[in-house]
């Protein structure tokens, strides 16, 4: 019998959908009235990973009943997992106890609901077999005691239940493979439901924030502190974060220095735009590349080629404040005697002098600022047209 009967499509739109909606589902669920769901999202998607990839390698075609009844197991356990994820994923997306197939007794036919019986039958057929309430599902005051499960009973596999009361007899268990996969398809493809509702979440939580109007400000540093705010409230600590924080370090850098006063003034004029795309992003309420980066882009160009460690080691050091600051005169002077930074480039300058000296020198020599996306884009337009498309509206690079 083939168990190579979950559509992996199915997983996969999920895990679409929790990558592409990762920003919101990290700030709302990663504290959730005091609980970090976050995590169960993760989880289950992993594990459904699991499930589907690995579940056709489980063998119920072993000669060997010793090895079957392993194997069995296996395959229970292994659609245990399947439900117990679908059920922890609603529970966190729902905000409910309950999902809507706990009562359902569609398959196995019982008093008791499909999920009822299908703990029951994972219990005698390995989970605890030894140390069982009840021989149907239903619990009593009895206790019960698997035999050895095997092939040799009535249906696909079998237990014998074995009473601690004298006077009751044996009782058989047994199960139906086809009817256990027919349980976990049922609830396998209820996962293409909460994949929708990871989809209709993020639209309503768009629709509210982007009625929302974000202040206008003509004073870059000015708007800047107000998206900061905007994107916390929106994002938390995703969405433009970074680039917002990248853009005040440059905006708000003392310049304690005296030369090529007008280059650092030129590319902060040329990097401004990005102000305006983030601006438009957050309150339209997408988050998306930009076409302009204050990080100029010095990959694939031969002359920064020997530098590139170079440049690395002191973006670390921007960047992460336990680096370790006592190699970074060495590089800075690789730097300097190669013509791509100024002589007074030192690392007592103030970091956010430093950043903006190094980002406008990369960026005069030949580095760029445009996004390698649109830099393609562009290169692919002026290829065709031989012109240049000026982009003067945000709405304009939909």
């Amino acid at each position: 019998m083939e168990i190579d009967f979950l559509d992996s499509t199915v997983l996969e739109r999920l895990k679409l959908a929790i990558h592409e909606h990762s920003d919101f589902l990290i700030h709302k669920y990663s504290n959730f009235y005091g609980k970090k769901k976050i995590s169960v999202l993760f989880s289950a998607r992993d594990w459904l990973h699991i499930v589907v990839y690995g579940l056709p390698s489980v063998d119920l075609h072993k000669k060997d009943d010793d090895a079957k009844s392993l194997n069995v197991l296996q395959f229970v356990c292994t659609i245990d997992l399947l439900t117990e994820a679908v059920q922890q994923l609603y529970r966190a997306l729902y905000n409910k106890k309950n999902y809507p197939l706990c009562n359902d007794k569609t398959v196995f036919k019982k008093s008791i609901s499909d999920d009822q019986y299908f703990t029951h039958i994972r219990a005698a057929f390995g989970v605890h077999p030894v140390n069982l309430d009840s021989y149907d599902g239903v619990i009593s005051d009895k206790k019960y005691f698997a035999s050895w499960s095997s092939s040799h009973g009535r249906g696909d596999f079998s237990v014998y239940l074995y009473s601690n009361d004298p006077e009751e007899s044996d009782k058989e268990l047994t199960i139906y493979f086809n009817e256990i996969i027919e349980y976990a398809k049922i609830r396998y493809e209820y996962i293409d439901e909460i994949t929708r509702e990871i989809k209709r979440q993020q639209l309503e939580f768009n629709v509210i924030w982007s009625k929302k109007l974000i202040p206008a400000n003509e004073d870059p540093l000015e708007q800047l502190n107000i998206l900061k705010v905007e994107n916390e409230k929106r994002y938390g600590d995703y969405g433009y974060r970074y680039d917002i924080e990248e853009l005040l370090d440059l905006y708000t850098a003392p310049m304690d220095f005296t030369s090529d006063i007008n280059l650092y003034s030129r590319f902060l004029e040329k990097i401004e735009p990005s102000i305006l795309e983030i601006y438009m992003n957050l309150q339209n309420m997408r988050i998306i590349d930009l076409s302009i980066y204050p990080s100029p882009h010095y990959y694939g160009l031969k002359k920064f080629d020997s530098y590139r460690y170079d440049i690395q080691k002191i973006h670390d050091f921007f960047g992460n404040p336990q680096s370790s600051s006592s190699m970074v005169p060495y590089h800075l002077n690789n730097l300097i005697e190669a013509g791509l930074l100024p002589s007074f480039a030192t690392s007592s300058l103030d970091k956010r002098d430093l950043k903006l000296i190094m980002y406008s020198y990369l960026e005069k020599e030949g580095a760029s600022i445009i996004s390698p996306h649109y830099q393609l884009e562009e290169e692919f337009n002026n290829s065709e047209t031989e012109t240049v498309y000026i982009v003067d509206d945000i709405s304009e690079l939909d």
